[in-house]
C-alpha cells in the first residue's frame, strides 16, 4: 500500500477543504497509482492556491511506500 504525504503544509494547504478526503487521507494499491495522483494533487496545488509556491511530487527513497509532495517555499512572485 502507498500514501501520499505533504513535507510542509503552507496556509493554502490547511485552507483546502477536500485536501485531504481526495489525497491524503487514502492509501493507494500500486506505486503508479499514488504517483499519478500525487501529480494530480502538485498540478492542482499549483493551479488553483495562491501561487506563492510551487509543488512537485518525488517518491521518498527513504520511506517505501510514500509518494511526497513537497513544498518549494521560496518561489518567485512572478510565476
Amino acid at each position: 500500500m502507498y500514501k501520499i504525504e505533504m513535507d510542509k503544509m503552507c496556509g493554502c494547504a490547511k485552507k483546502d477543504p477536500k485536501l485531504h478526503e481526495n489525497w491524503l487521507d487514502k492509501t493507494y494499491a500500486s506505486k503508479e497509482e499514488a504517483e499519478e495522483a500525487a501529480l494530480r494533487l502538485a498540478n492542482h496545488a499549483n493551479a488553483k492556491w495562491c501561487k506563492k509556491h510551487r509543488f512537485f511530487a518525488y517518491e521518498d527513497e527513504n520511506q517505501p511506500g510514500v509518494v511526497r509532495i513537497s513544498v518549494e517555499m521560496s518561489c518567485p512572485q512572478d510565476l
